[in-house]
């Protein structure tokens, strides 16, 4: 619209306990060199504009290589806590691959790359976006 000004929403922060952070680096060393997934449990804070990452879950019949890690949603309990999946990248990069938006689950897509420590995490929206990550205790 001509002469107004478009109102940019506040980039949501990715809050992660930090005993779900150190279970995804866990589980990524564990799987290194092939990729790993799990499924986030916690809730949205829309009030902070927050999405908090409690727990996790290991997905049921997981399929994992180098380069791929997957699972089927129809093997998942159903739970309303879900709010999106947690996975390692072996190389160099937590960037969201095309495959990766193609399949994204939930609000926040959580990548960890080697060599799997607070630092290398990083959280995106579906579309790819880059948001805050906040680990806390």
């Amino acid at each position: 619209m001509f002469g107004k000004t478009q109102r940019q929403r506040p980039r949501k922060t990715v809050v992660i306990k930090r005993i779900a952070a150190d279970g995804i680096i866990t589980f990524s060393k564990t799987w290194h060199p092939n990729e790993a997934i799990l499924v986030l449990q916690g809730k949205s804070d829309r009030k902070n504009n927050q999405i908090i990452v409690e727990s996790l879950v290991i997905p049921p019949f997981t399929s994992n290589g180098p380069f791929f890690s997957g699972f089927s949603m129809h093997n998942l309990p159903f739970d309303s806590s879900y709010i999106g999946t947690a996975h390692s990248h072996p190389g160099p990069s937590n960037r969201p691959s095309l495959e990766d938006l193609n399949h994204f689950f939930g609000l926040v897509s959580v990548i960890i790359h080697h060599p799997y420590e607070y630092d290398t995490i990083g959280a995106y929206d579906r579309n790819g976006d880059g948001m805050e990550i906040e680990i806390s205790d």
